[in-house]
């Protein structure tokens, strides 16, 4: 028995038939579309005038058909509402010229479109959309699969455990291409539609959905190069599926894998908008709950869905490690080591990219609380006009002297008093960065703080404690050795005093 997992597909293309072609023809099968269509109509702008005689529902992808409340729904209630209910219902009354008649509006409007995409599908996007985000191009293809490696390999008890656990990398990669076209067939397919007649244009999908359509193509690739040809090697032979077949595929997973380094450094972003979203747009939240209750959604929540790619990624070492464990033969324990290796390589390199990216999001946050550079007064109009080009510091800039991927960072951050000889004591606020001392002083009326002091380089940089146990020295030195600048720092406490000369001292290392 063999179990077909097919993409969101249209029908063969049939007349319009029954039931279904009388409700067309109720809602607007033989109904000339007015010029000025509205987001509440049934149909676009500019969609022509349905022909019985010779329509199809080609242009059609069905979903849950008659699903939920649905089925019980009679054909007058996706009408626009009549003119003396359209301020009614169970929206409650609402004026037509209160500020809530155009939620209200939207509201009935989506409500009549989700409707009708539930009875009969959601009209085809244009070939570009469908290209873009992987909508259905590969429905003519349904990818089969056996319920059990057994009708493939008879006997061969011996090796059950081994081929169990290859069984599993095949049968888990197949179901997770679904979700994955979950997302594009059904969420963004739906999103897209509903824009296009004026619904939730609020709503960017390339924000919500990322680079999904990327990782579609990538494990069509995957499959289609690497594990189908295994599967279907043992289709023909009998033989037991030989993980060594796998090996020249997992070896250059990282160069397969690449969409993924993008999908990880945004999926954080990806699932706080969609939260965001959901939280404060009503009509979205609608929408979502919509698609979660069909049943080709497999009943999962967006959230679930977007955080599936991270969780598939990480899953690769485990199902080959599985497969390590219960494969006694030399020859694939080796080539199964050389595979899990490659795919740990790449989940570190995954791993060093979203670290630096987060480091790139600390840094550029304390960088906007960092305001205007004055370290200097000058003694005219002429003096202040020719500095001005030098009085400004880019946080966001490389680090002299290592490597552009090590990011500067923030380690500490602090108020203290500070006193610079005979001066008397500052309020400051401190910056300790991996590779420099930033002097700040608050400012009352502005978020940003003023830099007063050039910034101290960590290389030039000695802290001495002094006798009072909540003071230390800072001394600048130039690159003679000699001293440049010497600030007293008063701390809060003996506590911030200890762990501002232990994070410079380690920061130095």
């Amino acid at each position: 028995m063999r179990e077909e997992m097919q993409d969101f597909a249209p029908p063969d293309g049939g007349p319009l038939q029954g039931l279904v072609a009388s409700r067309i023809e109720t809602y607007g099968g033989r109904y000339q579309v007015p010029p000025q269509s509205t987001a509440g109509s049934l149909y676009p702008q500019g969609d022509p005038e349905l022909d019985l005689s010779r329509r199809r529902l080609q242009n059609y992808v069905p979903f849950a058909k008659g699903s939920g409340q649905a089925r019980g729904l009679p054909p007058n209630r996706l009408r626009e509402l009549e003119p003396e209910k359209r301020h009614g219902g169970h929206y409650g009354a609402v004026p037509p010229h209160s500020p809530k008649f155009k939620e209200v509006s939207k509201a009935r409007a989506l409500e009549v479109r989700l409707h009708t995409f539930s009875m009969f599908g959601m009209p085809r996007l244009p070939p570009e959309d469908r290209r873009h985000w992987e909508i259905g191009e590969d429905s003519h293809r349904g990818v089969v699969i056996e319920k059990s490696w057994k009708e493939l390999v008879p006997g061969h008890k011996e090796l059950r455990h081994q081929q169990e656990a290859v069984w599993e990398l095949l049968t888990t990669e197949l179901n997770y291409m679904q979700k994955l076209k979950i997302m594009t067939s059904l969420l963004a397919a739906g999103l897209l539609n509903l824009q296009r007649v004026g619904l939730l244009t609020e709503i960017s999908a390339e924000t919500l959905f990322g680079n999904i359509p990327s990782l579609i193509r990538v494990h069509r690739s995957f499959w289609e190069e690497v594990l189908g040809p295994t599967l279907e090697k043992t289709r023909a032979s009998g033989q037991p599926l030989d993980p060594v077949s796998l090996k020249n595929g997992f070896l250059t997973f990282g160069e397969r894998f690449q969409p993924y380094v993008q999908y990880c450094l945004q999926v954080k972003q990806t699932m706080a908008y969609a939260r965001e979203q959901q939280n404060t747009n009503p009509l979205f939240q609608a929408f979502v709950q919509w698609c979660e209750k069909h049943k080709p959604s497999g009943r999962q929540q967006l959230g679930d869905l977007l955080i599936k790619p991270h969780q598939r990624i990480t899953k690769y070492p485990l199902l080959l490690q599985a497969v390590l464990k219960r494969s006694p033969e030399a020859q694939a324990r080796e080539a199964l080591n050389a595979m899990i290796a490659a795919v740990e390589s790449f989940l570190r390199y995954i791993n060093k990219q979203v670290r630096q990216g987060e480091e790139q999001e600390s840094l550029a946050a304390a960088a906007q609380r960092i305001g205007a550079y004055e370290v200097l007064e000058s003694s005219s109009d002429e003096v202040e006009k020719n500095l001005r080009p030098f009085c400004t510091l880019d946080l966001m800039s490389p680090v002299l002297g290592i490597a552009p991927e090590h990011t500067r960072q923030l380690l500490l951050e602090g108020p203290a008093r500070m006193k610079e000889g005979r001066e008397g004591k500052l309020d400051v606020y401190l910056f300790l960065f991996s590779d420099m001392l930033l002097v700040t002083k608050p400012q009352r009326k502005a978020d940003k703080a003023k830099v007063i002091r050039p910034p101290l380089s960590l290389e030039k940089l000695v802290c001495r404690p002094l006798r009072d146990p909540h003071s230390f020295l800072i001394i600048h030195l130039t690159e003679f050795q000699c001293v440049s600048s010497a600030l007293t720092v008063h701390c809060p406490s003996a506590a911030d005093r200890a762990q501002w000369l232990e994070k410079t001292q380690q920061a130095q290392v």
